[in-house]
């Protein structure tokens, strides 16, 4: 590990499930099944054999393969590596997914700038929700 960013703080291993809400700083590593809400400004790191249920509102989401139902906020990045299962809308300000992820939702990227959780725009019209800045493309 690399310094102090890559401590984990907490771990749900392999075979233990955990229902509820769950709040925590630092990093996270979920290896097990979680059911419930997950709230942090930290990152959250999801195994390869994780199930997560539910909404998740953190800072940076890596997902190593697991599978997640449910919304997904992050104000910073979303990394989906293959073969990540997601079914879920993703709203965050950048995104890597790898081939080979599977992806079921609609996904809005831009400056998030709460965690609040509020339905993401459906429409041409709707390219500017409450809580996010437009961010001019930079290629």
């Amino acid at each position: 590990m690399q310094g102090e960013d890559a401590v984990i703080h907490a771990l749900l291993g392999a075979g233990t499930r955990y229902e509820g809400k769950l709040f925590f700083d630092g990093r996270v590593r979920i290896d097990g099944e979680l059911s419930g809400e997950v709230q942090s400004n930290g990152v959250l790191i999801v195994g390869e054999e994780a199930i997560i249920r539910g909404v998740i509102r953190v800072g940076t989401l890596i997902v190593r393969g697991g599978a997640i139902e449910g919304d997904i906020h992050a104000t910073d990045l979303v990394e989906l590596h293959a073969p990540a299962r997601i079914r879920g809308d993703i709203r965050t300000r950048a995104l890597y997914m790898d081939k080979g992820v599977l992806f079921d939702g609609s996904c809005v990227m831009g400056e998030v700038v709460d965690l609040e959780d509020r339905p993401l725009p459906r429409s041409a019209e709707d390219t500017s929700p409450d809580g996010y800045k437009d961010q001019p493309n930079s290629t």
